[in-house]
């Protein structure tokens, strides 16, 4: 995040209201993920782990289960998480402890929640297995406390050893997640750190996405401008891993271009760039991509924090009780790749497109 200011008075970075939509499941926040300069501290820790392939492990082949027994529903909402800073000391509302985001996944994955991409959402390839909920966790701004190592060790309380640590815990659980990354990755200044690193966390099955070269407010630059910070960040990643494609991006401040389109796809200096996905700041579930609602180019995030006891509405834990309250909103995997399975009832609700992909029950 070089070069921004924390303190920008700019009201669309400033404005914190979230607004409550139909069925408690609309919301928005405009918030800025500006925060204090990124930790530097050494990686001490377990050894790192063996490299797995750069897409999450989909569901072994197994005879396709029985769609009303899991109560299958591939039109229900899946929860986009948003996290930033995973740190002891929380002085924000974009903070939370190691302690808690482990118990947060912990609690994830044993109400049946499994991670995938944000690509994956986009595509509506998310390959989990019958009876199971996706659920994207995004990390925005390459702090060091999401993935800091050294030595070939990964640190413990950094967020990707957490991740792979708690999936260790649920066998059928491959560990996946979005790092919507700047100019200055997760502190690794030079090419060869960064090369290390990114390669790293690519092999391990994480999506490396864009949040624009110097996190800037896209709302103040021209279109030569938000380009050019869309491909310099692909370049970044491009030189670091020549074979990782960035697709994907997070809006910094959850500001839009002027020309919204140029969050999706543009060009500079002969390098084009697409974004499948665009997410946003806030504040609840993404619908399905098979529901005709389901807008890739603005994927609402629920906030995961520590601050005020993380208990804040249409953050992590309201939104989780929530659906655990209602599990019947919730996606559910029928554990069918290529087709979409749906109660009878809302057949009529699949996007037109989905329509020859149609399973009800």
């Amino acid at each position: 995040m070089t070069g921004t200011d924390p303190n920008d008075n700019d009201p669309r970075l400033s404005r914190r209201a979230l607004l409550a939509g139909a069925a408690g499941l609309a919301g928005l926040a405009v918030a800025a993920c500006a925060g204090p300069d990124r930790p530097r501290a050494a990686a001490t820790g377990r050894p790192l782990a063996s490299p797995t392939t750069s897409s999450p492990a989909s569901p072994s082949a197994s005879p396709a289960a029985d769609p009303a027994a899991v109560k299958a529903n591939e039109l229900g909402v899946i929860p986009v998480m948003m996290y930033h800073r995973i740190t002891p000391t929380v002085a924000g509302e974009f903070d939370m402890t190691p302690k808690d985001f482990r118990a947060q996944l912990q609690r994830l994955f044993h109400e049946g929640y499994r991670p995938v991409r944000t690509i994956d959402l986009a595509r509506g390839e998310m390959n989990v297995a019958a009876g199971y909920t996706p659920v994207v966790l995004t990390f925005d701004d390459g702090y060091a406390d999401q993935f800091r190592m050294s030595g070939g060790q990964l640190d413990p309380e950094c967020a990707v050893a957490i991740i792979l640590d708690v999936a260790k815990e649920f066998p059928d659980c491959a560990p996946a997640g979005s790092f919507n990354i700047n100019n200055d990755p997760f502190g690794l200044s030079t090419a060869t750190a960064r090369a290390t690193g990114l390669r790293t966390l690519h092999e391990l099955g994480f999506e490396i996405a864009n949040h624009t070269f110097g996190h800037d407010n896209l709302g103040r630059l021209d279109s030569a401008g938000v380009q050019r910070d869309f491909v310099q960040l692909q370049r970044l990643v491009r030189e670091a891993v020549p074979e990782a494609s960035v697709l994907t991006m997070a809006l910094p401040f959850g500001v839009e271009p002027a020309n919204r389109a140029l969050a999706s796809r543009g060009t500079w200096q002969g390098d084009d760039y697409t974004n499948e996905a665009v997410l946003l700041v806030g504040a609840n579930p993404s619908t399905s991509p098979f529901s005709p609602t389901f807008a890739p180019a603005a994927i609402p995030r629920i906030r995961g924090t520590s601050w005020h006891g993380g208990t804040a509405a249409f953050t992590g834990t309201y939104w989780l009780d929530y659906l655990s309250r209602h599990r019947s909103r919730r996606y559910v995997s029928a554990g069918n790749p290529g087709h979409v399975t749906v109660p009878r009832a809302l057949a009529g609700q699949v996007a037109p497109r989905f329509r020859d992909r149609l399973v009800t029950y």
